[in-house]
This record gives C-alpha cells, structure tokens and sequence, in this order.
C-alpha cells in the first residue's frame, strides 16, 4: 500500500525541526491523542528534515505504520505531516497477558487513584461493567505510578538553570584542573590542560609525521544527564599499539561539553567554543582536520560543516547498516541482504575505488531484478553518490574511506584514509569509550541532578583520560613501524566484523607452504600506480595452492579501472551475470574470503610502512600476517622474524631459516589480461574453497549459519514461483531431515507436524524412510519421541484409510 497523508499539523516558532528529541516528543503527543501505543525508529532524509516511523503496537502483527515528517516550508513556517500505511489488525497484542489498550486505559486511571478509587471513579461516570479493566490491571498500573513517584523523590528533581551555572562557575573558582566556558543558556564546554596538551601532541605528530592532516570524532550521549541533556565529546584519533604489540585504534580526546538538545544551533555553539580555546592555547585544528567522524543526526552533520567547512564528513557504517534495516516497505529478507551487502562493501572494498563502484552498480540491478525499485532509489539518493575521479565517474559514500593500495599519498580532505583509520573502526572506537565511562559512572547518575551528574563525569573522566597526569607523548615521525607480535602472527582466530569471527593463518603456517601458496609479480615503475611488488596469498586456509590463473586475476584487480580487464571480466560466466549485465556479488565475497593481494609501493620508508593488504583484517588495523610474511619474503630485517618458528609452535624446526623462500618471481605486464578462463577458474577454486569453510562453520558449536550470506538467483526464484507451495514446502521438510545437524532434523520433524504431512506424501518424498533412520540413530529422546509420533500417526492414518477402502467395496 501506498502512504497517503492524514494530517498535518502547523508547530510553534521555537520548535527544533532537527532535534530527534523535540521530534520523538511530538509524535508521543500525536499518538496519546489518538490513544495508540507505537514503536518508533527516526529515519534518514536528504532534505533538512527528520522523519520518524511509528509502527502499532497496540494490536499483535499489525501492519498499521505512521510517518511522521517534521520539516521547514517555503514561507518559513514549522509542520508536522503525518503519512499512514496499512489497515489496523484485530486481534489486540498481549503484554504479560494484558492488551495493550487495557493496560492504558489502567495506567490513566491509576495514575493519581488507588484501584479502588478508579473503580469508584469508573461507576460515577456510568460506564459499563464490560469496559472495565480487571482488578489485576488496575493492581499492576498502580504499582508501577508509585514506583515512579517513589523513585523521582528519592533522587531529587531537576537542576534549575541559575543553579546550574552557579555550580559552573564554582567549578572555575576552585583551582580545579578543570574549567567552564558557558553560554548564558547553560550550553558550553569543559576544558582542561590536558586536552590543550593532547592536541598539541597530534598536531605536531602531523606536521612531522608521514602525513599532515587529522581525524576527528564526535558524538553526544543522552544516557548520562536527566531530561534532554546531552554529554558532547570530541576526540582525534591515531594507531598506537597495546601491551601485546598489536595496532589499536586510539582516541585522544581534546573536547568536552553539554548540549541541551542535539540540534544544529548548541552543537554549533560546542564546536565553536572547543575551536577558539583551541586557537587560544595555539592550535589550530580547522588546518589539519582531513575528516570527521560522527553518526546520523541531521543537527550534527549540519554543525559540522559550518564549523569546519573544509572538513569531510563521514558517516559510521553501523549507522548506515542499521538504517538499511529499518529501511519501510521492503521485506525483511531483502533488507537483510542490501545491509550485508553494503556492510561489506563499506568495509571490505575499500582498498579498490573503481570495485567499489562496479559492485554498487550490481548491487542495484539485482535490486531491480528483484522488483525492488523503492529501495534502488533510496540507496542511490540517501546512501551512495557518482562523482568524478580521474575523468571517470564513479560510486562512493558518506561511509566509504578508501585505502589504496596501489600508493601511500593521501589527498587531504577526501574520502581516502590509512588503514586502520576507517568508519568501520573510528567511530567503534567512541562507542567503546562510552562504554568504559559508563562503567565508571554510579548506577543512578542519570536519576540524578545535573550539577552531582557532573561531578561524576569529570571524575570518570580523570580516571579514564588520565586528566591530571602529564601531557600526552607521541613520537615525532609517525607512530613506530614495527611487527604485530600479537594476534596477526600467532593466533588463528581474529575477530574482523562485529558478530563474525575468521581465521587468519599465522606467518608460520604460511611459511611452511611457501612457495607454492605465494606467487610474486614486480612491477616497473609508474606501471600500475607506485607498486613496485605483489604478493598473492590465500587469506584463510595457509596451504591453499595459488596458480597462475587465480595470482594473474587477483593481480588484475588492481586495474579494474582499465577498461580492457572490466572487458575480460564481463565474459566470465563465472564472474559475470551476462543476463542481467552485473557482476556475481556472491563470487566477489568469495574470492576476496579465499585470495589477498599485499602490495608493496614505493618510497622512502621501511618497509612495513610501504605495504597494502587487501584483507578485511588489514583496513581495520593496518596490520596482517599477510603482510608480515610478505616483509618476511622481502628480507626484512626484525627481531620478531628471528624466532619466528620458535615462538609460534613448540614442535617447531629449533634453527629459523637462515635466508628467504626462493619464489618464481614474474615479470608484470599489462598485455597479459587474463582470459575468461581464468577467471572462471579462479571464481570455482574460491567457491569451492568457500563451500568447506560454510561446512566447518555449520558443525562448529554455537554457528547457526554459513559465514557468507548470499541471495537466490534469478533462475531459483523463477523456479520456485512457479511451484506449489505445498511443494515447496515439503523440499523444504526433505533438506531439512536430511542435515546432519541435530537442529535441522529436529526442525524437520516439527514442519512435518505443523503442516500435517499425509502418509501418501510422506511416500513420495521419501520422508517415512528418513525419519525412521532417524529415530534408530539419534540417541536424544525428544528427537526419537517425535518421531515416533510422527510414525505412529501415519500408522493410524494408513490403517484408517485401508479400512474405509475395505468397507466402500
């Protein structure tokens, strides 16, 4: 059904149009006139508006759903359109055996009345015994409004505004390591030394270091003050290694404040007063800001940009996923791959540009094959953007930080970045902070006032940031180049997405199948950008063997902006949807779960620094045992590569290798496009590859699915259209006792029962046979009692069925 437009609804003057809070307020307002109880979600808008989806939650699976819209009109004026969809459904929605409308009809009744006093109240306005609600939910209602009341005054009420900068005011008075620059309207910022100090620090590690810019995140926390009162932060980011060697990404915060609201006009007013105590201490942030992190506020965004126009904005890609997810008028199913796919096209092709856009661009015809023509137009107006690189115009994102890997150069303030410094890590980042500041907090601080919240916050603030301790140091010349002696050498097991683990082999393993699991190409200079050397590796599985086909092909990906190997690309039946003119998105996961290029550029600098992977693993934390094998091959000279064999197995060769694998170096050329063959071969060998990883993930305790998520075909879901449903589902049963899991074949049974499968279909499909292999193999008793449920019901049934055959004769 299409949205069609119930009201609309002119707002005073002073209404913040941008302000999730005012917004969420409003539509509460709307839905308590209407007595309806709803689920809200703030959606994403282009235009300089916010729009707010409520979903009914009064009646159980009801496709009633609201858009609220609160935007700015031409002539100035403030409205509030209310859009509906869908009818109503009948039977009322349950909250611990209570309808939802009962329930607020009680909680109003209650609200200042013992349930006695509601029933009396009820019989003076003659209403019907019938409409009353029962004496347990009056009981409950009142419960929980005294809970209430007790618990507000035993916390205390609010901070008045004079109070509040009263208590600021002290805070400059004490000689406190803190500070308050404060607006007369409560909004303003604390400051101290230690953050002057920390920008100062980064600020120089830019101007001496391998690159002259930084990154910036911000956010604002409504958990931690009463009411609309929000924490602001702001924090530079840079890669330091923890206590076990490996590269974390590390914020340096150099900002803090309080907002009353999360609009355009206090975020503004924060930035402003954090940039000129900045520029009083002498730095000058707006000179080497080269991008902003921060999440989807509108009011945020906004504020950003007129505080720092130069400056990139970059959304997070949790954000960006969670609202594809919420994205209305699509089916769950569909969402679900659009957000996987995005997700891993914002965090995984970031090292290649053009692969990016070639794979936005089938991402979007598959949309299209699927009829899904709402959500292509919201991903290309909302999510994605063409612009022009190099004369050739191309997909990108607000969410996308793209890291070369054919060159170490980053151009300021676009959307490039050094690995580990991406939107899939930055932003993580701040949300781990808040998480550890929370820790720290009492349990109560958000019932309490603002002026004793405070006090709290710049004591976890102190114990977190080390406030009163020194400034902070950081080496001049980049933060130090060494090997990760931690997870990416010795472990199998990494964490590379938020729910996904992969294994990574370690250098080890990856040393002891060289060479035939590594092939080597050299490059002439200026050939394909600055790479000088590449390395194909296998990312998961060390003993995986390289040929020729998949090295020249996962080399080839580098120049996939070239025209004559799209070319060759778009022939592989195995890469290539010819039909619908896009390319595999499946294949593409595949190959790059299964092959990694490492690449080295050149330049002046060691040789870790001159080194690009193209795994998952290296864009989120700059470092890889791809990587460090490939410096391993090169002769790089490290501490770590001496015991290198020692440290990683007990059973290991006592000498280390004394000189580097001798490996078939190839000369690279570019007339050696490879042939569709090749690509065919090489999308198999991955699949193939894939196929036993899915399989070992399934049996692993705990893993309910495959790793990769992939999508129907076009010809499975021609195919499954045109059968029965019934069909269908008995396929579906079949597959189902046929698993090898416990799960699956107990699901089996359950379907076998919920669709009352019949003793002649039961034959047809072979599932009497299957499920009484079952019952003599399995050694768990609900399994072998459903089955013999399920047996002796096709027993009676058969029985009853040859009996009324022998009675009609």
């Amino acid at each position: 059904m299409e949205w069609e437009q119930q009201a609309v609804i002119r707002l005073s003057p002073d209404f913040d149009v941008t302000s999730h809070a005012e917004c969420r307020r409003a539509v509460l307002a709307w839905l308590a006139q209407q007595s309806m109880e709803a689920k809200m979600k703030i959606g994403r808008s282009a235009g300089e508006h916010v729009a707010v989806y409520a979903y009914c939650q009064t009646h159980k699976d009801c496709p009633r759903k609201w858009r609220h819209i609160f935007q700015l009109t031409e002539d100035g004026a403030k409205e509030h359109i209310v859009h509906v969809n869908g009818n109503h459904a009948t039977e009322p929605r349950l909250v611990r055996g209570t309808a939802v409308a009962v329930r607020r009809q009680a909680d109003a009744l209650t609200e200042a009345n013992t349930p006695m006093q509601a029933m009396v109240q009820l019989a003076a306005q003659g209403a019907e015994m019938e409409t009353w609600p029962c004496t347990a939910a009056l009981v409950q209602s009142r419960r929980r409004a005294v809970r209430k009341k007790s618990a507000s005054a035993e916390f205390g009420g609010g901070t008045g505004l004079g109070q509040w900068l009263e208590h600021l005011r002290k805070i400059n008075e004490d000689g406190s390591v803190w500070s308050t620059v404060v607006r007369e309207d409560g909004c303003g910022i604390v400051t101290c030394q230690k953050f002057a100090d920390a920008a100062a620090a980064m600020i120089a590690q830019a101007r001496g270091g391998d690159h002259d810019y930084l990154v910036g995140v911000h956010d604002c926390t409504y958990k931690v003050f009463s009411s609309d009162w929000g924490l602001w932060k702001f924090c530079l980011c840079a890669k330091k290694y923890d206590r076990e060697g490996i590269p974390r990404t590390t914020l340096v915060q150099v900002g803090l404040g309080f907002v009353p609201k999360e609009g355009q006009e206090h975020m503004l007013t924060v930035l402003h007063l954090m940039k000129e105590w900045h520029s009083s201490k002498n730095n000058d942030l707006s000179q080497f800001l080269h991008q902003v992190h921060a999440d989807e506020s509108l009011g945020g965004q906004n504020a950003l940009r007129k505080a720092f126009p130069k400056t990139v904005f970059v959304l997070d890609v949790r954000h960006q996923v969670s609202s594809n997810m919420r994205r209305a008028g699509s089916k769950k199913e569909v969402r679900a791959m659009v957000a996987a796919n995005m997700q891993f096209a914002l965090s995984a092709l970031g090292f290649s540009r053009p692969l990016f856009s070639l794979y936005i661009d089938s991402l979007l015809v598959r949309l299209v094959e699927l009829g899904e023509l709402d959500l292509a137009a919201y991903l290309q107006k909302d999510v994605v953007e063409k612009v022009t690189v190099e004369g050739k115009e191309m997909w990108t994102s607000a969410c996308c930080c793209f890291i070369s890997l054919l060159g170490t150069s980053v151009k300021f303030q676009s959307h490039e970045a050094n690995p580990g410094m991406t939107s899939t890590t930055i932003s993580q980042s701040l949300e781990a902070s808040w998480h550890h500041m929370k820790k720290l907090l009492p349990g109560n601080v958000a019932k309490m006032p603002a002026t004793d919240a405070l006090n709290h916050i710049l004591k976890a603030t102190e114990a977190w940031d080390c406030a009163k301790g020194s400034a902070l140091k950081l080496k001049l010349g980049g933060i130090s180049s060494r090997l990760v002696s931690g997870e990416a050498i010795f472990t199998e097991r990494v964490k590379v997405l938020d729910d996904h683990q992969m294994r990574l082999p370690c250098a080890r393993l990856l040393w002891q199948s060289c060479p035939g699991n590594t092939k080597s190409f050299e490059f002439d200079i200026g050939e394909v950008g600055d790479v000088r050397q590449a390395f194909v590796l296998p990312v998961t599985n060390a003993s995986m063997v390289v040929d020729d086909d998949v090295a020249c092909c996962m080399v080839s990906l580098l120049r996939l902006c070239d025209s004559s190997v799209q070319k060759h690309l778009e022939k592989s039946p195995g890469m290539w949807h010819e039909e619908a003119g896009r390319l595999s998105l499946t294949k593409v996961k595949e190959i790059l779960a299964n092959v990694c290029v490492v690449t080295l550029v050149a330049g002046p600098e060691e040789v870790l620094d001159r080194l690009r992977c193209s795994c998952l693993y290296f864009a989120k934390t700059s470092r890889c045992s791809h990587m460090a094998f490939a410096a391993f091959l090169l002769g790089h000279h490290n501490d770590y590569f001496q015991d290198l064999i020692d440290f990683t197995r007990k059973d290991a060769p006592k000498q280390p290798p004394s000189a580097c694998v001798k490996l078939t170096r190839k000369k690279y050329s570019r007339a050696a496009i490879p042939s569709a063959a090749a690509w065919k071969r090489m999308a198999t060998i991955c699949a193939e590859a894939s196929e036993k990883y899915n399989k070992r993930r399934k049996t692993d305790k705990g893993e309910a699915q495959a790793a990769m998520e992939t999508t129907p075909t076009k010809q499975e879901l021609a195919a499954g259209k045109n059968k029965d449903p019934r069909a269908l589902s008995l396929e579906t049963i079949r597959d189902k006792l046929g698993a090898k899991d416990f799960h699956s074949n107990f699901s089996g049974m359950h379907l076998c029962i919920k669709h009352a499968v019949t003793v002649q279909e039961a034959k047809e499909h072979g599932l009497g046979k299957m499920i009484l292999g079952l019952k003599h193999k399995t050694t768990s008793a609900p399994t072998k009692a459903l089955a013999n449920q399920l047996l002796q019901a096709w027993v009676v049934e058969t029985r009853a069925s040859a009996s009324s055959a022998k009675s009609s004769s």
